[in-house]
């Protein structure tokens, strides 16, 4: 028995329309690479690139706040480590959080899609 033709249609306007959407989501999730690898394993690989941005800076924070101390003022120190290193570590985990965020809800419509299609999961 051969499929109806709106069978063909709907199915058609399924993969026109999920097209757009990984076209949508390559344009948010622009650090990573959807058809590459598992999302969770690049989002794990830029979560620890974040922590080690984190220890690299706390680390200089150190030494600034270390080379001021050698001449009595670790205050100044740490006030020029808050102002200069801070906002740059502040800046990538809002962006971790915002990536994962949206590779979360990336996910949830790539299954809901594949449950619609009954299309197999891809490990």
């Amino acid at each position: 028995m051969k499929p109806s033709v709106p069978d063909l249609d709907v199915e058609q306007d399924l993969e026109s329309a999920w097209k757009d959407r990984q076209r949508y989501w390559g344009r948010k999730l622009r650090r990573l690479r959807l058809a590459a690898e598992p999302v969770e394993e690049q989002l794990d690989r830029y979560r620890r690139a974040t922590w080690i941005l984190t220890a690299l800076l706390a680390l200089l924070a150190l030494f600034f706040v270390g080379l001021f101390a050698a001449f009595e003022r670790p205050d100044i120190g740490g006030v020029l480590a808050l102002v200069l290193l801070a906002p740059i570590v502040s800046l990538a985990w809002i962006d971790y959080g915002l990536l994962a965020r949206r590779a979360a809800r990336y996910s949830r419509e790539l299954h809901a899609h594949r449950k619609r299609t009954n299309a197999p999961e891809r490990t």
